[in-house]
């Protein structure tokens, strides 16, 4: 049977230091000891009637309660007031046949893998690298740190800009929705698991496409996420190059088109995979650290890439670097954040004196953990509005205390209701900053120009936000209509009361 520990009331405090939650009860959550490998259609169950009873118990209790994923969100999207489920435990990983799947399915039914709940991105990397056909995640976040299901019930997303973000590549959704209500999500369009699958682990199987894309992003608010099924790619090889460039008209054409013609690149004629901008908005003039990575096939013979003295990778995500200013207060931050880039950020493959990093994305995108109190906000605006963007947060008075950089990357449009990258080239434009009211009074700022200056822009629902019921439905308009009716729809009333938190009360979505 499951093994459940309950904790006794006490704080929650999420990776990067910036969210505490105080909660009634926190269970940590394992599986089941088996023997050999566990099977799917069996052993699963006993986890899934112990998560059954612990929302049952919430709802005879009139507590709320939510699944908590790697800490890694810097909003209150992944809590809430009343009791919290550990999940990180649950990582478990079942790969398909044929078998397995609809006769419908269109695509290859060995790329799917399914993984609990508390599967880790470094753990999914670790599992499909282990697989007989090695395989690997489509994109991911800029951090090994996250669970899967947290990462993209808020809507992480890479730089893969002719992809989307992580959300897109999930395709099955195994749901504990209430006590005697066991859930299976796919689209009606695309359907994937074979009907005897999904009967076999007791679950309701529901092919809705607005019910899907609703669940998709939903931050732990559709119920207890147990589960899902991802299509992945054979294993490939990611070849990094950094260069600092002039921000002149050639660079900001390339942000706000994705033409490339202009502007030197490592491999000119041939389209990254990954394109992303960095701007020190103390130094504008020092130009952009540009960040491109192309797509190589998988082989052996390659030199892993190099981890810097603090432990991140070549890939690492900003927020991580930015974490190293720590307490900025009574600090110069200018020429703070102008020596961190410099040391920390630095160039490398042709035409510097560091080669090229080549290394599968669990390797480019290496760091678990965090530095420091940090500090984050994301912002999606359309591909066209980047220039804009970048030159009102350049131009804002408070920029002179921001302990921060400005990051522009690129993402298809997802199909996910409440994705924050619903432009049909979204870019994402990321404030990592270190933990001050610098950060603070900038991002207020950023927030409320944006608004002034009618540029449309949407906010990432696991980054530091100022969502309120009105700014909310401007940013997605009847979606948020379909999103509601579709939560509804698969959780009667005493679960969803449950399953609602602040959060979503503060964001008029419960």
């Amino acid at each position: 049977m499951a093994i459940v520990n309950i904790n006794p009331a006490n704080t929650w405090v999420n990776q990067h230091l910036n969210v505490s939650q105080a909660y009634d009860r926190l269970y940590d959550v394992f599986n089941p000891d088996v023997d050999g490998d566990p099977d799917f259609m069996s052993d699963l169950a006993p986890t899934i009637s112990a998560l059954a009873g612990i929302v049952g118990d919430a709802i005879n209790d009139g507590k709320r309660l939510r699944a908590l994923g790697g800490g890694w969100s810097l909003s209150t999207a992944a809590v809430t007031d009343g009791r919290l489920i550990n999940t990180k435990n649950l990582n478990w990983r079942f790969p398909f046949g044929a078998a397995g799947v609809s006769p419908g399915y269109p695509g290859d039914p060995t790329l799917l893998m399914y993984t609990q709940a508390g599967m880790s991105v470094a753990g999914a990397n670790n599992a499909l690298f282990e697989q007989t056909r090695p395989q690997a995640l489509k994109t991911s976040g800029a951090s090994n740190g996250q669970t899967m299901v947290g990462a993209f019930s808020t809507g992480t997303h890479g730089s893969r800009f002719q992809f989307g973000a992580m959300q897109d590549y999930v395709v099955a959704l195994h749901i504990i929705a209430g006590p005697g209500r066991i859930l299976w999500l796919e689209r009606a369009s695309y359907p994937v698991m074979a009907d005897h699958i999904v009967a076999g682990v007791g679950a309701q199987l529901i092919r809705d496409d607005t019910i899907f894309n609703s669940a998709l992003v939903s931050f732990g608010s559709f119920g207890v996420v147990y589960g899902i099924v991802i299509e992945t790619e054979p294993l490939y090889l990611l070849e990094e190059e950094r260069h600092r460039l002039p921000l002149n008209p050639a660079l900001r054409q390339a942000m706000r088109t994705l033409d490339f013609s202009g502007i030197p690149m490592p491999h000119p004629g041939e389209v990254p995979l990954h394109f992303e901008v960095v701007v020190d908005p103390h130094n504008p003039a020092g130009g952009g650290y540009v960040t491109t990575m192309y797509q190589r096939p998988y082989r052996t013979d390659y030199d892993p890439p190099t981890v810097s003295s603090s432990g991140l990778g070549p890939g690492d995500d900003l927020l991580a670097v930015m974490g190293q200013i720590g307490d900025v207060l009574g600090v110069i931050v200018a020429p703070l954040v102008n020596t961190l880039v410099t040391t920390q950020y630095s160039e490398f493959g042709p035409g510097t004196p560091k080669p090229a990093q080549i290394g599968t994305p669990g390797e480019i995108f290496f760091s678990t953990t965090s530095l420091q109190k940090e500090m984050s906000a994301e912002i999606g605006v359309a591909l066209e509005d980047a220039e804009r963007a970048l030159d009102l947060m350049l131009a804002l008075p408070e920029v002179t205390d921001y302990p921060g950089l400005v990051s522009f990357r690129y993402v298809k449009k997802s199909k996910a209701l409440l994705a924050f990258t619903k432009f049909d080239t979204t870019c994402a434009i990321e404030l990592p900053a270190a933990y001050a009211d610098g950060t603070t009074s900038y991002y207020q700022a950023v927030w409320q120009g944006l608004e002034d200056a009618g540029i449309p822009f949407t906010l990432h629902w696991g980054q530091m936000n100022n969502f309120t019921p009105a700014r909310v439905r401007a940013m997605y308009g009847t979606a948020v209509d379909d999103w509601i009716a579709s939560r509804n729809s698969v959780l009667d009333p005493q679960s969803r009361a449950v399953f609602t938190s602040p959060f979503l009360e503060a964001c008029g979505l419960a």
